[in-house]
């Protein structure tokens, strides 16, 4: 049961952070970020929000800008979601987008060369 309740505020703050940030945050170093996940601690003190932002943006300014935009977000969740405690809200740049893209481009390359064989992931496709 406490597992579930995690989970729907964990959805619930991805969805109104997501609406925040594109329609009410002025900083424009905040506007090139995608929010991925977000996970909440067993009691529901701490959200760690993930975000991925696009290829090019100066990853350090985009952190000095959620920290920046930090206290309005806080106080943004806390009018728009009903909880007794407002949780801690922590950003985490999440790598594995990077990855994954890295590794398609892997893949496409070992396609085009030729090196992908039968019963490879490439192959199937």
């Amino acid at each position: 049961m406490a597992k579930y309740r995690q989970e729907r505020v964990a959805s619930e703050i991805l969805h109104e952070l997501s609406g925040i940030i594109l329609l009410e945050v002025k900083d424009p170093r905040v506007h090139d970020i995608t929010l991925t996940d977000v996970t909440m601690s067993s009691d529901l003190s701490v959200a760690s929000v993930r975000y991925f932002c696009a290829e090019g943006v100066d990853k350090d300014e985009v952190q000095k800008g959620i920290e920046h935009v930090m206290p309005f977000l806080r106080r943004a969740i806390g009018e728009r979601i009903e909880l007794r405690r407002v949780p801690d809200l922590h950003f985490y740049y999440d790598k594995g987008m990077e990855h994954s893209a890295r590794m398609e481009a892997l893949f496409a390359k070992l396609h085009a060369e030729g090196q992908m064989g039968p019963g490879d992931p490439e192959s199937d496709k």
